[in-house]
């Protein structure tokens, strides 16, 4: 297996014995092995004792070097041992996706079995239901870096935390010293066969932006250390998205989504610039402009005709929001990053959406595409901006985007634990006309932090692309 394949092939499905694993999981297998970008750099393990694990290791004594006298017969002093401990967790999570007997692949599903063979899940896997198990294990595989303990994480500039970076806070190289000096060779190489000392930079498309925009600034000894991978790519396996390597450490651009937003960007973490509350329940398929009547890009027809168009919030100010701005509707809010009533990087309820339409008359924010869960809920607290106590249904808030660049020095940093592995369940019909049909899958899994000084969570201000131009920091 090339090196390539050795650091792809890591997965919550490959910690499981090939003997247990049918079609279905050998399928997924493929996915994770070509759609993984966080997902490959956890230590997937089996996990097959008791839902909580306490391991435990050795911790051997001081030694000294002291003489002893000649006549001596034993030695004063043993080395003496203790231990330590770290708890293994595993938690259940899954996921559900709705189809519609008219798409190719769910009637390739439907239909594999009528010759008296057995369903073929390979559309269905290939098509929005191995995405969804995809895009949850991506999600929680990058959260889990941020739950290490905050006193290792690092910043750009003079920032301390997320609401003190401004907008010259933007990566600089001198961290790259910094990363060679702490996350020196402490367990296994991060890619398999690389030097013992090698980094591994995972990085927003802004980043790689700002950073070769220093670089012709720098001292020209500094920018020859840079290496575009057109350079040594030839020579070595590189990963998907890797971009270069300087001094030592290779940096690996995550990828955007097909709607503009990237996993690499912690959107409206930083200093808020207004927050203001939803006054009315969102549904599924709401937010998006009617499309008989407006084109989102001048392209797309989003959505459907019978849901509401927008969503309603308390009473905003003219410019508070402009055409183009990429905001967060949320329902948890924290203090715990530096932002009071912030939004929390590890809350997997909230989205992003680029708007498309303000309606400054009544309150009304129109998306580049539907909002795909419900809202409903009502919640009682305040928005930051509109500060009138009161019952709502979700927070929307604008504020500085932060630029979050995982660096590896070393494998072991995070372990994924598997408790039941992946399990689906046969679609069903959800309406009377068995037109709308629905599948399931759930698994016991643990994402814990095992070694925090093999790892390092940086943030930084960060540039963003926008139609036509760039969003400055």
């Amino acid at each position: 297996m090339s090196v390539h394949e050795q650091f792809y092939d890591v997965s919550p499905v490959k910690a499981i014995d090939q003997n247990k694993w049918d079609l279905k999981l050998a399928e997924v297998q493929m996915q994770f092995q070509a759609g993984g970008f966080y997902t490959p750099l956890l230590e997937w393990r089996e996990h097959t004792d008791a839902q909580t694990v306490w391991e435990t290791e050795m911790i051997e004594g001081d030694t000294d070097a002291e003489e002893i006298p000649m006549t001596a017969n034993y030695v004063d002093a043993e080395m003496p041992v203790d231990s330590r401990m770290r708890k293994w967790n595993v938690a259940r999570y899954a996921g559900k996706v709705q189809m519609h007997e008219s798409e190719n692949y769910f009637q390739q599903w439907r239909f594999s079995s009528e010759n008296g063979g057995s369903k073929d899940w390979r559309p269905l896997l290939r098509n929005s239901l191995g995405r969804n198990v995809i895009r949850k294990h991506e999600m929680l595989s990058r959260n889990v870096w941020m739950r290490g303990p905050k006193t290792f994480w690092t910043f750009a500039g003079d920032a301390t935390s997320f609401n003190t970076i401004d907008a010259t806070d933007k990566f600089q190289i001198d961290i790259i010293d910094a990363w060679n000096l702490r996350l020196g060779y402490t367990g296994n190489p991060v890619i398999p066969g690389d030097a013992a000392a090698a980094k591994v930079a995972y990085i927003p498309p802004g980043v790689r932006y700002d950073f070769l925009k220093s670089l012709p600034a720098a001292d020209k000894s500094e920018t020859s250390l840079w290496r575009d991978v057109q350079i040594y790519g030839s020579q070595q396996q590189i990963l998907r998205g890797e971009i270069g390597t300087y001094r030592g450490v290779r940096f690996v651009e995550v990828p955007t989504d097909r709607y503009g937003m990237n996993p690499a960007v912690l959107y409206n973490h930083g200093a808020i610039n207004k927050q203001y509350a939803v006054t009315q329940p969102i549904r599924q398929g709401d937010g998006a402009p009617d499309p008989e009547s407006f084109a989102v890009d001048d392209i797309w027809y989003v959505g459907q005709k019978n849901v509401t168009h927008w969503i309603q919030l308390e009473d905003f100010a003219q410019g508070d929001f402009v055409v183009g701005d990429i905001v967060t509707i949320h329902t948890v809010k924290t203090n715990a990053y530096g932002v009071t009533g912030g939004v929390n990087p590890l809350d997997t309820t909230k989205i992003e959406r680029r708007v498309v339409d303000v309606d400054y008359t009544n309150n009304r924010l129109s998306f580049d595409r539907p909002i795909m869960k419900n809202f409903t809920a009502g919640i009682i607290g305040a928005s930051v901006t509109g500060a009138v106590e009161g019952t709502y249904y979700a927070f929307v808030t604008k504020g500085r985007h932060v630029g979050f660049i995982l660096t590896l020095g070393s494998r072991g940093g995070v372990q994924g634990r598997v408790y039941k592995p992946i399990k689906f369940f046969e679609p069903k019909p959800i309406d009377d006309f068995e037109s709308v049909w629905r599948a399931t899958w759930n698994e016991i899994v643990g994402y814990n932090v095992a070694d925090p000084h093999a790892f390092e969570c940086h943030f930084c201000a960060v540039t963003l692309p926008k139609p036509g131009g760039i969003q400055a920091p």
